[in-house]
């Protein structure tokens, strides 16, 4: 018996290695899939989703992967290892046992009642972290803006509300859960109180082998079919919810991609040629993005478009790219594309990098590219030149360094057909005219381009021109035979300024533009809510440039004070005095009631002892003693069970409700800090770290750590119970407990202070990972127009493959010391045991 419990342990947590392993494979496949499919959404998907649900997705939904595996195989094994239970159990009190089977088979059909009140309260709150992450995302995108306009006030009010009824469906999921760890915590002393109150009701005698083999084989089955079980339904329930939230996500509509392959003939005449083209955003909406459009733009011509805001400039652009599907006339586009974005985009990384985007460095190249975008300047004032690192959203560059930065990116590809969406409008008149000389009408000449702007004073130098007005071409031509036409350009000018003027305090929802126009770019409208681009081109000094900070890790122990102040922000001190009673309540009643049973058992050996002396005499026992006996050993059996249900049920309750209100003001702190801090702490912390903490860790502190206190604090109460009752009956049982008790807190300060470390580690390697994730979703059509997505999903998969090796490494700290705990106790539970044996007399 000593070695098949020895071999239980390590078979054991053999098994929790293995499914912990396939848990997170099967977690990492699934973040490569989300991710990629991220990459190929189309416009129309994109506007279905959001950022804050992919955020969610793999920060919440996809951890579920990681506990099913670990208590899936509980749903069969729990009923097996019932059924052999019960076999046992007949054998040893007969048909009594059945009325525990009752007990047992009434708490199936509620645990599965459970599971699917678990599963809607889960699908629920999903919806609502969404909607929370996607608010913190354009929070965090907009908050110059926000600063600007001092909008704290309002936007913290948006998150707090949201925030609330997200708290609101935890809570009684929590309490759900609260009543399911209760259940099982009450569930063994009701079923054995059950089992044998029919025992004796049927005329049976209590002894101390019944009662000592009843109660070990319902101790059996207790962390099985009591906790692991339901555990593995609710889990099944919950991630039921988050496969079918990612079967939505994966089964949204991908944009079509056309081959690029041209025949030698069509490599040497590029163009673009497009007839009777209309296109729709929104079909729901009666008028077209673009309306019967036909133009034609061949190898070393430039085509300028011109217009008011939200014309179709941008929409003509979208089309042509293959963002904005035709729903009538031809396109055809002969040659490669490239496209610089009116929104500069830049990713974290070197300056050279941006510009490079995965192509091979030719320095020749390289520096006729920087010259012609005016960055040779900038680069010799920036510290490290062009392998100075810029920061998440490009931090460390000004608005007019980004937009250069972005149009080197697309003319160092050196493709065929250049889409240029308004590139001279974050620059100052001196470098707009050097970008348009000596870029986009030198180093490009030979190229096929077409130009969004307002700059009109370029018009002259452009092959053709079209003038769009409500997505329809007003006018087109040279710039000669326009202005034969009796066009008024000023007009037009002065037709911009209006609309800009007129929307330059925009309202504080429509800051969720941005993140719309980071994904979809219906019109060139979103660029007047960023002021930032429309300031001139100033160059940051070197000194002033800040730097992306590396993210700090906390060091050493967590200390008592940092408790402290978590659990009185959920409870007052007189509710925390309050718990403790009610769990030493608790407690001791449950202990007290497998004292009641032992001694209840000892009482009637005794009386039956003495029945059959009294038998021998010839002297007859009354049956009314024998009834009141049993009564007032019953009552108090019951009374004792009924404490420890009650007790029970209100410790776990009171314990969930304060744990989550804990939560709840520790996310409302933590968002009042950074929603008031300086705009420099959104320039070092990339917005991925800033998403880690409101996403993955908030999740953690709604859900896991609740329960893992409770799991912690009852087997505490347990042990010491079980340890003063033991030492109150056997003192000399102190005698290996002491030495045992020192060994494990030597075994659990060793763990803790390397398991510490590792949890901040996989925190900190989790940042890149939603850094990466927001980044691409922002730069999503550049990345599409350079055809970069495998580039971009293998370094998704290299920051996901950090990411694991640090969790995969906690898992094994973690199955390491539950393997020393489990192994040591065997060996004690030998020594013990033969111990008795040697000593019975």
């Amino acid at each position: 018996m000593s070695i098949s419990t020895f071999a239980l342990s390590i078979l054991q947590h053999l098994y929790y290695y293995h499914v912990q392993r396939t848990g997170m494979r099967i977690r990492v496949a699934m973040c490569h899939m989300i991710y990629k499919k991220a990459l190929g959404l189309s416009s129309e998907s994109m506007g279905q989703t959001t950022t804050g649900q992919i955020v969610n997705l793999l920060s919440n939904d996809v951890n579920r992967f990681d506990e099913i595996t670990l208590n899936l195989h509980y749903l069969w094994l729990g009923p097996l290892q019932a059924m052999v239970i019960i076999v046992l159990l007949w054998y040893q009190i007969g048909p009594s046992c059945l009325a525990g089977v009752a007990v047992l088979a009434l708490m199936m059909p509620v645990q599965t009642v459970f599971g699917k009140l678990f599963g809607i309260f889960r699908s629920r709150t999903a919806v609502l972290t969404d909607n929370r992450i996607r608010i913190m995302n354009e929070v965090v995108s907009g908050i110059r803006i926000i600063k600007m306009y001092a909008w704290e006030k309002p936007f913290s009010a948006l998150v707090t509300d949201v925030r609330r009824k997200e708290i609101r469906h935890i809570l009684k999921s929590s309490y759900l859960r609260g009543l399911n760890m209760a259940s099982s915590f009450a569930s063994s002393k009701i079923i054995v109180f059950i089992t044998f109150t029919v025992y004796v009701l049927l005329g049976n005698t209590l002894d101390a082998s019944s009662v000592f083999v009843t109660v070990s084989l319902y101790g059996t089955i207790k962390l099985t079919v009591a906790l692991l079980f339901p555990m593995a339904i609710e889990k099944l329930s919950e991630t039921a919810v988050s496969v079918r939230r990612i079967e939505e996500f994966l089964l949204l509509e991908e944009i079509e991609r056309k081959s690029c392959g041209l025949s030698l003939e069509e490599q040497k005449d590029n163009s673009v040629e497009i007839k009777k083209m209309t296109c729709y955003w929104d079909k729901s909406l009666d008028a077209p993005s673009l309306q019967n459009i036909s133009i034609t733009v061949k190898s070393h011509e430039l085509l300028t478009v011109i217009g008011t805001v939200g014309a179709g400039k941008s929409s003509l652009l979208s089309a042509i790219l293959g963002e904005l599907p035709p729903d009538s006339g031809n396109l055809k586009v002969k040659g490669q594309l490239t496209y610089a974005a009116q929104q500069p985009w830049v990713f974290p990384g070197t300056v050279r990098s941006n510009i490079l985007f995965g192509r091979e460095f030719n320095h020749q190249r390289y520096q006729r590219v920087l010259g012609a975008c005016a960055l040779k300047r900038d680069m010799e004032l920036l510290p490290d030149g062009d392998l100075t690192l810029i920061g998440d959203r490009g931090a460390t560059l000004s608005g007019g360094q980004k937009a250069r930065v972005n149009l080197a990116r697309a003319v160092y590809q050196d493709a065929d057909i250049y889409l240029l969406d308004d590139p001279l409008s974050a620059v100052d008149a001196e470098v707009g005219r050097h970008l348009f000389e000596k870029c986009i009408c030198g180093l490009l000449k030979n190229k096929c381009r077409i130009l969004v702007t307002h700059q009109l004073q370029y018009l002259q130098a452009s092959d053709q021109i079209i003038v769009l007005k409500e997505g329809h071409i007003m006018a087109e031509g040279t710039y000669n035979e326009l202005q034969s036409s009796g066009l008024n350009f000023q007009s037009l000018q002065r037709s911009d300024e209006d609309q800009e003027c007129s929307i330059r305090s925009p309202e504080p929802d429509r800051l969720s533009l941005l993140s719309k126009r980071t994904n979809n770019s219906h019109s060139s409208q979103s660029s007047l809510l960023v002021p930032e681009s429309r300031f001139t081109d100033q160059q940051l000094p070197a000194e002033t440039v800040p730097s992306v900070a590396e993210e700090s890790r906390a060091e050493g122990n967590v200390s008592g004070h940092i408790y402290l102040k978590y659990f009185t922000s959920g409870h007052s001190p007189a509710v925390l005095v309050f718990v403790v009673l009610i769990s030493v309540l608790a407690e001791g009643a449950y202990i007290m009631q497998d004292w009641w049973l032992a001694y209840w058992a000892r009482g009637e050996f005794s009386n039956s002892t003495a029945r059959d002396v009294i038998l021998s005499s010839g002297i007859n026992a009354t049956r009314s003693e024998k009834e009141s006996d049993l009564t007032f050993h019953l009552g108090i059996y019951a009374g004792l069970t009924a404490a420890a249900v009650v007790f029970g049920y209100i410790r776990s309750l009171m314990l969930f409700h304060g744990l989550v209100r804990s939560s709840q003001t520790l996310h409302d702190s933590m968002f009042s800090a950074v929603i008031r801090t300086l705009v420099r702490f959104f320039d070092v912390n990339p917005i991925g770290r800033i998403l880690n903490r409101f996403s993955k860790d908030i999740s953690q502190i709604d859900s896991l750590l609740p329960i893992t206190f409770v799991n912690f604090y009852q087997s505490f109460l347990q042990n010491v119970g079980v340890i003063a009752v033991a030492a109150s009956v056997i003192p000399l049982i102190l005698v290996p407990v002491v030495p045992l008790l020192f060994i494990f807190l030597y075994l659990r300060r060793f763990y803790l202070r390397t398991s510490r470390d590792v949890k901040r580690l996989e925190s900190t390697t989790r940042s890149p990972v939603f850094s990466h994730l927001s980044s691409s979703l922002q730069g999503l059509w550049t990345i599409r127009a350079f055809r970069a997505e495998e580039r971009l999903t293998k370094a998704f998969d290299a920051h996901q493959d950090l990411h694991t090796e640090a969790w995969f490494l906690f898992l094994m700290t973690s199955r390491w010391f539950a393997l020393y705990l489990d192994s040591i106790c065997s060996v004690f539970v030998t020594f013990v045991t033969f111990g008795c044996i040697l000593l019975r007399d």
